[in-house]
């Protein structure tokens, strides 16, 4: 690397985004910052582009297991990087897997595939309020723009930005040494707990996944023989959480950003507001599914008030459960 790059490297802290990475004297040298921002960007303009002309606006959810894991393969270039990149991996085809089996791709039009049931309801304006406004067809455009094609793409490199962290701090300890001394290099304490953290994450969500995909199967075959079964899943993990899968999902990318932290030797940097961002995406990702679901099945209710959405409350989930016995 160039003596002058070096030294516009050294010049950046931990914390706060770390402009000079666009800044390098050698234009012709791309960073890992570069190339996943360009990477976002194009995927972008790609996801709008197909979605307006298929009519189907699930195309950032067909990326959305695997962008994150590419991100953090850009960002490889030491053992702590690698690691990351193997973990973001394991969810990936986790995630990508499920989606696959519930119908998101075809083959070999993989633009294609299902379209979230949620945007035909909101297309319908069956919701009421201020999602009326989406029913008009300019503004969906512009949602699309901003929301679904941009913000979405910008989120699935801001939640594997600790990869970036990592790999500056790996950086750094390379070309920084004297002025960054505290830097230690290879794995410590913290990357163990982030490890541990991850995949107990990960385990909770392949395990709803599972759970939800047998219900659902089952549901299906129960219907075509005009037998009638629950209108949604309340056993297992879903009895103690509503939404382990969303609960699990926050929980995993806050375990990532804890990558950041070992790294840096600093608790807070840029990279904690994708974790974040995350977290309130799943607020109202979470509240719309709610909402269409207590109009979809009334005994819901009954289960909102027992069963909470995302942080478990033992006592709740256990006397539900004795309740449903009885039942």
């Amino acid at each position: 690397m160039p003596a002058t790059t070096s030294s516009i490297l050294c010049d950046d802290n931990f914390t706060s985004f770390p402009y000079s990475f666009f800044e390098l004297a050698d234009p012709t040298q791309l960073t890992p910052y570069h190339t996943t921002f360009l990477t976002s960007i194009g995927f972008a303009v790609l996801t709008f582009t197909v979605s307006t002309l298929e009519g189907n606006l699930s195309q950032v959810d067909k990326l959305w297991s695997i962008l994150p894991s590419v991100y953090a393969w850009i960002c490889v270039t030491d053992s702590r990087t690698r690691l990351m990149a193997i973990l973001s991996t394991l969810w990936s085809i986790r995630l990508t897997f499920n989606f696959y089996r519930r119908g998101g791709y075809s083959w070999p039009k993989v633009w294609l595939g299902e379209e979230d049931y949620r945007w035909n309801v909101i297309r319908r304006g069956t919701l009421g309020g201020w999602w009326t406004l989406l029913t008009q067809k300019w503004i969906m455009v512009v949602f699309n723009i901003v929301f679904i094609s941009l913000f979405q793409n910008w989120l699935l490199l801001w939640i594997a930005s600790p990869s970036l962290v990592a790999w500056s701090v790996a950086i750094k300890a390379t070309h920084c040494r004297n002025q960054y001394p505290y830097i230690k290099d290879g794995l410590n304490v913290l990357d163990g707990l982030a490890s541990v953290l991850f995949l107990l994450a990960l385990t909770v969500e392949t395990i709803a996944d599972n759970q939800e995909y047998s219900f659902q199967t089952q549901k299906r075959l129960h219907k075509q023989k005009s037998e009638k079964l629950d209108d949604f899943c309340r056993t297992g993990l879903f009895s103690i959480v509503r939404k382990p899968n969303y609960a699990a999902e926050q929980f995993l990318w806050l375990s990532y950003y804890l990558f950041s932290v070992a790294a840096s030797y600093s608790l807070w940097n840029w990279s904690v507001g994708g974790s974040l961002a995350l977290c309130l995406l799943f607020q109202g990702s979470g509240w719309l599914t709610e909402k269409i679901s207590v109009r979809k099945y009334p005994s819901y209710v009954e289960y909102q008030h027992s069963v909470p959405l995302y942080v478990p409350n033992f006592t709740m989930s256990l006397s539900y459960c004795a309740l449903s016995k009885y039942k």
